[in-house]
Parts: C-alpha cells; structure tokens; sequence
C-alpha cells in the first residue's frame, strides 16, 4: 500500500536430494528469516520454498518445495576420499551462469578454515574438503560430485586465491538431511 516491493536480494545454489521436495543449500544462502524464498529448477520451473531447517554449527540448510516425483541426486562415500580424486562442481557462478560445471580434483583432505560472507559475518567451518574446481561466490549450496554424479560435498566457500575452494563432506550433510526428514 504504501510502496513496498519485493526485489532479489541475494542468490546461490541447491540441489533435490529426495523426490518429494527436498533441497540442501548452504545455511548461509538462506539465512535471512525474514526473506522468502524461491527455487528456480534446471527447466526454469519456479516453486515457492519454506527453510525447513538452518544448521547452527555447519554452513548447512534443508529446503522444502511443494512437488512430487522429481529426479534428484544421491549421496556418495565421503568417508573414503582421497587426494588427487576427480570432482565436477554445479553451481551458479556469480549469479549469472545457471548450471554451471567445472572439474578439478581433490586437494586436500580434513582441512579447517574461517569462511567470510565479506559483509562482517565469519564461521569457523572443520573438516573441508579442499578442490580447485573452480567455485565462485554464488556456487554455494551446489554439489560437488564424485565421478559417479554422487554427492560428496557440498560447496561452500572459496579461498582468496585462484583454485582453492571448499566443500562441507558429504557424509555430514546427509546425516543433517536425513535428521530434518526424520523429525
């Protein structure tokens, strides 16, 4: 009434890890409470989404969009990695490429680091996998993939450096999946 509007505030990546609806992201994709949500699927398909989670202590948040029957992804071994492994990156670059893909390796194992949204807000994030798939800002919430298009990370962050990115394990992320399912 008295000019409100909506407008885009901000952007990443996700991926459906069950075909009733449910989307991982990164807990700081979707951190603003107060925002609404919308997810755009590969085929430019819009739903409106609800936060059905945000993890307090990892960079992780669950998703939820009204649909049935949609394909998704599924999660892989991320107990057993190993350096010099092959990973293919999703995500959307810069908020500009949709559907982007990289390739890369494994470059480190079990690595700790203090990840920075660049507006003030810092996480101290434990036990990432290290790439130099190329992982750009907006890239966050996407799947890194092992060869068999399995889930075993999921990006969350980039060094100051070219060809130094970051991914939550897999295993960890499943696990807090499965937990919101669940409950």
């Amino acid at each position: 009434e008295k000019g409100t509007e909506k407008r885009e505030v901000g952007g990443g990546s996700g991926f459906i890890v069950s075909e009733d609806g449910y989307i991982v992201t990164n807990k700081h994709v979707a951190s603003d409470e107060k925002a609404e949500y919308t997810v755009f699927l590969e085929d430019g398909t819009k739903y409106e989404a609800k936060v059905a989670a945000r993890d307090p202590v990892n960079d992780v948040a669950v998703l939820k969009i009204e649909a049935k029957d949609l394909p998704f992804l599924q999660f892989g071994d991320s107990e057993n990695l190993q350096a010099g492994q092959s990973v293919i990156a999703i995500g959307n670059p810069l908020l500009e490429f949709n559907n982007s893909v990289s390739v890369g390796v494994i470059s480190g194992l079990s690595r700790s680091i203090t990840a920075s949204s660049g507006f003030g807000q810092s996480e101290q994030l434990e036990g990432v996998i290290q790439t130099d798939a190329a992982i750009n800002p907006g890239n966050s919430g996407g799947p890194l993939l092992n060869l068999k298009g399995e889930v075993i990370g999921v990006n969350v962050a980039v060094a100051d450096a070219q060809s130094i990115g970051f991914a939550l394990p897999g295993g960890m992320v499943q696990k807090a999946f499965e937990s919101v399912k669940a409950t």
